[in-house]
């Protein structure tokens, strides 16, 4: 099921069939993070643990690595590989350090940080217990630290603060400091890295010359691959690499150079070849470090979806917990190419990894489900408008892939979405557009009604006034009740039947919503409704008139639902509801929406009512207001407004003439207030209703 083995960091960042799932978090680490896992290595502490999905192809018999947790930790270790110049700029920035600093100052300022850093008593005194305690790096996901204000760092340092005792001598970390004060000095041109380097005197395009603001710039990166090719070069020729006429032999043979460069390229190595030595050491030392350090993996083989997610659960309940979007991500059959994406495929998919951050050249069978919000025209009637923040985009990734488990599997768990994949009924090429244009030819029929209409014009969605639930159950409901009448775009009677339908639906998922039928768990609710729509009549059984009254009575009467208090967000559903039911138009577009309380709630907060806490978000005391960037009734009372505009809407949305301001500004006058309330619901939600029920 899994094995839990130690890796050395550098075969682990070498392991190139290790691959990053196509959903990626943001890299977040940032200087700071990066830099203390540097102390970590140096102190040779635990580096934490890496969980690998591994899965084995039935066809070839290859294996698949696929990093579902470690990526942050995994691209600062390669990047300390790759370029010791890294470790130098985290440092510059977590220390502090000038470019015009001594080396005096820069050690100065190094041990200063680190005794800082460990809280370090004074030499002179007991060590205290624990140290090692704090310094365990943890990948915290998308979690986001302050960078330091380096200048403030610089600038203000306390007399008391150079006074106090530094200790030296904490394990490897001298290195560390020898590995910055050897790159410090860092200019245009090149770095204390790679300055003994730099023959370009002699030899023209060095391959570890680059154009940098059309500059040529020495670059770490490329050196230490030059460096490495020096040692193949000694190992195949049988050279001792730290000898100086080895070097020179392989800049010769390399560069190819006539006897006056040799001349000259000799000269400049014996000058500098002591300064070029100690960096093949430093590399060794890294190199050295990078193979004894070890880091925890966590190889996951051949198990369930729930599995996967509880192990990283467990292992690092720190961290941010995997979706299980995430995780199907990094499985091979989600992971095939689409041989022939369409424009509007590849064009979802480039808004998808552009809210991540992230760079894709390829459509693979993920990205589909992964990005079908993207392709709903007129989906906000359904969803919410997302936006980028990570809970959103995970979110809408995760509609994505339930709407099509929820048609093709007949359920949303993670299971039913783990089997999506291996659904052999499914060309990917060719069904996913024809479920997309199925979707949005039934939302263009869903909205041609007048009820769905009028709600849109209030400028909300089922998600923002029910649940996610509830408005993934509505879509994949209408999908089924339309796929079974036949796909009607018409004006016949199937048509308005399914529009019929989709009023009866809703109607009922507030009702249950608002009643509290939707608690417990969603998934398995919206998988017996999937079952139930087998023996459903073409006509859908709506919620009986009575049931509407009892509950409205029950709310105005005792403000309660069952033995439940009522509270606002119970009661938003109905309000919207009501209106679009009522077909009151929703305001301008320009406009913004409020819930208003009509008697503000600071006039109930003050009174000595019974039960105000609850009387006060009643439904006979709320509205829906349009709402102006300067003007808005917050918590005014009727009487208050002096905005003719103001006093406009407010007649026409809460159906209160302007001659009673006066009166419904007064609590001594609420039985009246809440009678002629009462009228509006309870004739909308018997007249009203009915009409659109028997037409």
């Amino acid at each position: 099921m899994y094995e839990i083995r130690p890796e050395s960091i550098k075969t682990f960042v070498e392991d190139t069939s290790i691959k990053l799932p196509r959903y990626q978090r943001k890299l977040t680490w940032d200087n700071k993070k990066n830099f203390e896992l540097c102390i970590s290595i140096f102190k040779e502490y635990p580096m934490g643990v890496c969980i690998l999905n591994v899965e084995k192809d039935k066809i070839s018999g290859k294996s698949s690595k696929w990093l579902l947790d470690g990526r942050q930790r995994r691209n600062a270790l390669l990047k300390i590989w790759e370029d010791p110049e890294n470790i130098y700029l985290w440092g510059k920035q977590w220390i502090g350090i000038k470019n015009n600093d001594q080396p005096a100052d820069v050690e100065d300022k190094y041990w200063r940080k680190i005794n800082e850093y460990f809280e370090q008593e004074p030499v002179d005194e007991e060590p205290t217990n624990g140290l090692n305690s704090e310094i365990l790096i943890e990948d915290q996901g998308d979690e986001d630290e302050n960078i330091e204000d380096i200048k403030n760092i610089n600038e203000v340092e306390s007399a008391e603060a150079i006074e106090m005792p530094i200790d030296t001598n904490i394990s490897d970390l001298g290195l560390l400091l020898e590995i910055i004060k050897l790159i410090h000095n860092k200019t245009t041109r090149y770095s204390g890295f790679t300055r003994p380097f730099d023959f370009e005197k002699v030899i023209p395009n060095l391959p570890y010359e680059i154009l940098e603001n059309g500059k040529k710039v020495l670059n770490s990166k490329k050196l230490v691959s030059f460096m490495n090719e020096y040692k193949t070069f000694c190992k195949n020729e049988v050279l001792e690499n730290d000898n100086i006429d080895s070097f020179k032999e392989f800049l010769n043979q390399r560069f190819t150079l006539n006897n006056n460069d040799k001349v000259k390229i000799s000269a400049l190595v014996d000058q500098n070849w002591n300064q070029i030595k100690q960096r093949f050491e430093i590399i060794e030392k890294i190199t050295s470090l990078l193979i004894t350090s070890k880091i925890g993996l966590i190889e996951v083989k051949g198990m369930q979806l729930a599995d996967s997610q509880k192990i990283f659960n467990i292992i690092n309940s720190k961290g941010t917990s995997l979706t299980a979007i995430e995780i199907l991500s990094a499985k091979p059959s989600w992971n095939s190419q689409v041989k022939n994406p369409t424009n509007e495929q590849i064009q979802a998919c480039k808004l998808l990894y552009k809210s991540i951050a992230i760079k894709n050249d390829s459509v693979v069978k993920w990205d589909l489900p992964a990005s079908l919000i993207f392709r709903l025209t007129d989906a906000n009637i359904f969803f919410k408008k997302f936006t980028d923040n990570k809970t959103d985009f995970e979110k809408q990734t995760t509609l994505g892939f339930k709407i099509l488990s929820g048609i093709y599997e007949k359920g949303v768990k993670k299971d039913d979405i783990d089997k999506l994949s291996k659904n052999q009924n499914i060309n990917w090429d060719i069904n996913f557009e024809s479920l997309v244009n199925d979707l949005n030819l039934l939302t263009k029929v869903i909205l041609s009604s007048e009820y769905f209409k009028f709600l849109k014009s209030w400028q909300t969605s089922i998600m923002s006034i029910l649940s996610d639930a509830i408005a993934l159950d509505f879509v994949i409901l209408m999908y089924f009740d339309w796929i079974r009448k036949s796909k009607p775009v018409g004006s016949d009677a199937n048509t308005k039947m399914f529009q019929k339908n989709a009023y009866i639906l809703l109607d009922k998922l507030v009702f249950e919503y608002v009643t509290k039928q939707w608690r417990g768990s969603s998934d398995s609710k919206i998988a017996q409704n999937i079952k139930l729509m087998n023996v459903t009549s073409l006509l859908f059984d709506p919620i009986s008139t009575s049931q509407w009254v009892d509950l409205l009575n029950n709310i105005l009467d005792t403000n309660q639902i069952g033995n439940t208090k009522i509270n606002q967000g119970l009661m938003e559903p109905i309000l919207y509801h009501f209106y679009a039911t009522r077909k009151i138009q929703g305001p301008d577009s320009r406009y913004s929406i409020e819930v208003d309380h009509i008697i503000p709630q600071a006039i109930f907060k003050n009174s000595i009512l019974p039960d105000k806490e609850s009387l006060q978000h009643n439904l006979f005391n709320l509205g829906l207001l349009p709402k102006d960037e300067n003007i808005s009734k917050s918590n005014k009372t009727l009487i208050e407004i002096r905005d003719q505009w103001l006093k406009n809407q407010i007649e026409k949305y809460e159906f209160i003439a302007s001659e009673d301001f006066q009166k419904f500004s007064d609590l001594n006058n609420l039985d009246e207030f809440k009678a002629k309330r009462r009228v509006h619901f309870t004739s909308t939600f018997i007249e009203d209703r009915s009409s659109i029920l028997n037409n």
